[in-house]
């Protein structure tokens, strides 16, 4: 199996459940009165017109007002959009635990949507302690009626081991379920399973198969590692060319992998026109999201000049970073050498800077 680097994550996204609103005030006039004598239909229609504004006034409050009474009649769908409400604050104060109590109130009806969030209440820990085996419960129960998020969770769960035992076979079946119905993430990790042989026996030409559809609907790690397996020539032909146009996509996207590497082809010149000024400038926005290859890199074109102008403080500041993270001995003299062109002065006050950026990038990940 081959070692493979990637960070996997639970999707954050809540599921809505709508019903059609009502097209016009007159309609709304005739909800109101159903509404009024207690018509559980025409209380949740009500609701999602003052929600949405469409054929009376849009008034959030009053939407949740409506939803609370169809709620407490059982109706599954006030429920979850009374849920949503209070875990965003659309119309009452944001009050996670109320949500999780109305989520679960529709998820052990058997409502799919409502399975789904009250799962990622419990993964994130808003409004109910934080519980793995309780998300991925949840999860269970909403991706086996279908809901795509859900399939991909419960994937991620079983890939990390988070509420689960850690089975990596398990997770590419529900990663796989999701990735059929065109998830972008899931078709991902699908690829990099193949490509890894985690779960699945490896096979480059199936995992690339996966990467490029993910690539093709925009997701940035596919479009990244569809790009490294044109470098590589691994399940597809190597081609520079479409390597550098594929890792173009994923670093305009701010992915600092493929900025790093779109650094190193203009730098080398492979699969586009050597160019020291592009180099430095995808280095640099590597750099600052804290790729330390990068940073060297970008140090040392400083030092000599090359696609920016000469510059030994922004040389020994950039190394310095690099040095924090890189624990090479070339590094280490390089830092040393640079150091050397420097007053103590400003020695003092590159340090000064590093601790600052250090500081910054650390409340940053917080």
């Amino acid at each position: 199996m081959r070692s493979v680097h990637c960070h996997y994550f639970f999707l954050v996204v809540s599921v809505v459940v709508f019903i059609s609103p009502p097209a016009c005030a007159q309609d709304v006039a005739e909800l109101k009165v159903r509404a009024e004598k207690g018509d559980v239909l025409a209380e949740s229609a009500l609701a999602k017109a003052y929600q949405t504004g469409e054929g009376v006034a849009k008034d959030e409050a009053e939407a949740v007002r409506w939803w609370e009474k169809a709620a407490e009649q059982g109706d599954t769908v006030s429920q979850v959009n009374l849920g949503v409400a209070y875990q965003f604050g659309r119309g009452v104060p944001k009050n996670y635990a109320t949500a999780a109590r109305w989520y679960r109130r529709a998820a052990e009806q058997g409502n799919a949507a409502a399975q789904t969030d009250l799962a990622l209440l419990y993964q994130l820990g808003q409004g109910v302690r934080k519980d793995d085996a309780e998300a991925a419960r949840w999860w269970q129960k909403a991706a086996a009626q279908g809901v795509t998020v859900a399939q991909l969770n419960l994937g991620t769960a079983y890939h990390l081991g988070a509420g689960v035992e850690k089975d990596d076979a398990e997770a590419v079946r529900w990663y796989r379920k999701a990735a059929e119905k065109g998830n972008a993430v899931a078709q991902f990790r699908v690829g990099m399973a193949h490509i890894s042989g985690a779960g699945v026996p490896e096979d480059e030409a199936e995992g690339v198969k996966w990467l490029r559809k993910s690539a093709e609907q925009g997701n940035a790690d596919g479009q990244f590692w569809l790009g490294v397996s044109y470098h590589s020539g691994a399940g597809v032909a190597r081609n520079d060319a479409e390597s550098v146009r594929w890792c173009t996509k994923a670093a305009e996207q701010g992915l600092a992998a493929a900025q790093y590497n779109l650094g190193q082809a203009y730098n080398s010149g492979e699969g586009v026109a050597r160019n020291p000024v592009e180099a430095a400038r995808w280095w640099q926005k590597a750099a600052e999201q804290g790729v330390a290859k990068a940073q060297y890199n970008l140090g040392l074109a400083y030092y000599n000049g090359e696609g920016v102008q000469r510059d030994e403080v922004e040389a020994y500041f950039w190394v310095n970073i690099a040095a924090s993270s890189l624990d090479q001995e070339f590094v280490k003299q390089s830092r040393e050498n640079i150091g050397k062109s420097l007053t103590p002065a400003q020695v003092s006050e590159v340090q000064r800077r590093c601790r600052k950026w250090v500081e910054a990038r650390q409340n940053t990940e917080k």
